[in-house]
């Protein structure tokens, strides 16, 4: 079967969607041995494939390749690289490819933003952030459930609780904004815990139960007070929600289906062992989480 530039570029896609660049580089190698007319959707997949695994030397190598063989870079293009920037922490190359971006046309969406303000956020530039969320406002450009959760991790890490609920509150009152959802209930969650408030995080975990139209509390929410409380005195009450996740996940129409994080469960079982209530606390706990269809590491259980 003599393969054309459709089916190349549908081949080359898939390994670029799974990060396997290796593959991707052999079939446009192959490409270009047989003659095959190389593309636009070609050389982003490339791109992407690279940009995935922090490879940006070779992406920006890739993109220049794209620009000699007539092939314009579309917003997925600019994208890519824009994030594989962010993956490597150079948020300096990252704000270039997105003013390049910007000054060829492109309007910039949600989710451009959010890939930069999630690298600012990991990176602690907090000053690139701010400048950022201007822009966003001044641009008109209408904030994700993403954007909301990101902001949430960023007030976490400066430091500042109040400002982080005070994002989540304000959503909550905007009708016409995005939607308070589970991942934002995560992060709230694990700001609190982040930030050494226990009481809060447990507050505002019962009280998101009663948010209208709200998806969570989900695993990832539980699983944060489960990993979290037992560091903070709150031992007996991780075991307490526990015990609730493994019913509420697994019943509640319209409720995550996904287990709870076995890293959560493994600290959980630690300091279970640590506070010598193992044997009083663990084999129940273990029964109940492996009725729910939760894996339970023999290992956990012993003395």
């Amino acid at each position: 079967v003599t393969c054309d530039t459709i089916i190349y570029s549908t081949l080359i896609k898939g390994f670029a969607s799974i990060g396997d660049a290796d593959r991707a580089m052999a079939l446009f190698q192959d490409m270009r041995t047989d003659g095959v007319q190389l593309n636009h959707i070609v050389f982003t997949a490339l791109i992407n494939a690279h940009a995935k695994n922090g490879l940006m030397k070779r992406a920006e190598q890739l993109m220049e390749e794209m620009e000699k063989e007539g092939c314009k870079p579309n917003a997925i293009t600019y994208s890519s690289m824009i994030r594989g920037h962010c993956v490597r922490g150079d948020l300096s190359s990252a704000l270039q490819v997105f003013h390049q971006m910007v000054g060829c046309g492109f309007r910039a969406d949600a989710v451009i933003f959010n890939t930069l303000l999630d690298g600012c956020v990991q990176h602690r530039n907090f000053d690139l952030a701010d400048e950022l969320l201007l822009k966003m406002k001044n641009t008109k450009v209408a904030p994700s459930n993403f954007t909301l959760s990101i902001i949430v991790k960023m007030w976490s890490k400066r430091g500042d609780l109040d400002k982080a609920f005070e994002v989540v509150r304000s959503a909550l009152e905007d009708s016409t904004g995005p939607k308070v959802d589970a991942q934002v209930g995560a992060c709230i969650v694990g700001a609190c815990i982040h930030n050494r408030a226990p009481e809060r995080a447990l507050e505002i975990f019962e009280e998101m139960k009663t948010w209208p139209s709200f998806d969570g509390p989900d695993n990832n929410t539980y699983s944060a007070l489960i990993s979290g409380l037992p560091r903070l005195g709150y031992l007996r009450k991780a075991v307490e929600l526990t015990d609730e996740a493994c019913v509420r996940l697994n019943t509640n129409p319209g409720q995550d289906k996904r287990l709870l994080a076995p890293s959560a469960l493994a600290q959980l079982f630690r300091a279970l062992r640590c506070e010598r209530v193992l044997q009083e606390l663990g084999p129940s706990l273990a029964a109940k989480l492996r009725k729910a269809g939760m894996a339970v590491d023999d290992k956990w259980l012993a003395p």
